[in-house]
């Protein structure tokens, strides 16, 4: 088995505590909501695809995957899903104005060296990836990329209008919006989940590309299990799970 990439983490990037007001909340198909957290008093340094803890009063820290480009030094961006829970309840009640800590960054959920990139993910599973093509858009990377993107309903996907920007302004990025929960009448993209017929169809040198996928298990292990039956080796997928 060959080693995966080595990930050189900067030195820069430290772990640690910042100070936030919350500039921006939009909230989007019901439980869908996008955070803009100021830093108060410090920078920070992350890669993309690392998350932070939000630390809420009343609550234990909530990791979240950061949405924002690296090149953004005191802005954090979260999308989150609000499943009811203890974490995101605390969160929820959170207004714009409001001072939050967060704590980071973690994690090696990040791009190798590898020059072509896809992505698979479902609702607020786009988040780390997201980080990552406005990183690859914002500095220009050689790197090609490829977003399969799924979501139940039309209105879930978030940053459409961004995303197709990109489409538009950036011939190496590609993306596959794929709506399984409904059929909305002036829907121009895919119908159904991701599936192997679908990645073969979209990405034909599917081969030559390395495979991330951010989601619950249910999604990573439908995943892993097409993948597996592409014949993808396991260094070519990487995994973030909730």
């Amino acid at each position: 088995m060959v080693d995966p990439p080595k990930i050189d983490l900067p030195k820069k990037i430290i772990f640690d505590n910042y100070d936030t007001v919350i500039e921006d909340i939009k909230i989007q198909a019901e439980k869908f909501y996008v955070y803009k957290y100021r830093l108060v008093d410090k920078k920070i340094n992350f890669i993309a695809g690392q998350y932070v803890s939000v630390i809420v009063p009343g609550s234990t820290p909530a990791p979240f995957s950061i949405a924002s480009s690296p090149e953004q030094h005191d802005m954090i961006e979260l999308a989150i899903e609000m499943t009811g829970g203890p974490h995101t309840s605390k969160i929820q009640q959170t207004k714009v104005g409001d001072h939050t800590t967060l704590r980071g960054p973690f994690g090696t959920f990040v791009l190798g060296e590898e020059k072509k990139a896809c992505f698979l993910s479902g609702g607020v599973g786009i988040t780390p990836f997201m980080s990552m093509l406005r990183w690859i858009r914002d500095t220009k990377q050689d790197i090609q990329a490829v977003l399969f993107y799924s979501c139940r309903i039309k209105d879930q996907f978030l940053w459409m209008d961004e995303l197709e920007q990109m489409i538009q302004d950036h011939p190496n990025i590609k993306i596959v919006f794929t709506v399984t929960r409904e059929d909305p009448p002036d829907w121009k993209y895919n119908k159904g989940r991701i599936t192997k017929e679908l990645i073969i169809e979209k990405l034909p040198e599917y081969k030559d590309y390395t495979f991330y996928s951010c989601g619950p298990q249910s999604l990573i292990d439908g995943m892993f299990t097409i993948l597996k039956e592409l014949g993808l080796p396991d260094e070519k997928v990487k995994r973030e799970k909730w």
